[in-house]
């Protein structure tokens, strides 16, 4: 989950507003195509903010689905039926060794 590790860090990041970028020409030229009057959106920051959104969306879900295989997994792997006296017995005496 290299994206958790991403969004754990936001709060060590300084906080960013204003972008200023260069692009190719061919990147350029799409997002000229895409942008301004009647076009998909109405200014290329518009698109940006589009896009940033989009992504941070699809990697909340992505981490979403990874904790639900995992917690789907344990409960395949794992046998969770009540514990005993003595199992807990067992359990303490493991844990204070």
């Amino acid at each position: 989950m290299e994206s958790g590790k991403a969004m754990e860090n936001n709060t060590e990041s300084k906080l960013i507003k204003r972008l200023n970028t260069t692009l190719p020409d061919p990147l350029a030229a799409y997002v000229g195509a895409i942008t301004g009057k009647g076009a998909l959106y109405e200014t290329p920051s518009e698109f940006i903010r589009d896009l940033v959104r989009r992504h941070m969306e699809k990697t909340q879900e992505q981490e979403r689905g990874d904790i639900r295989a995992l917690l789907a997994q344990s409960l395949q792997e794992n046998d969770y039926t009540e514990w005993s006296a003595a199992d807990l017995g067992e359990a303490r005496r493991a844990a204070s060794q």
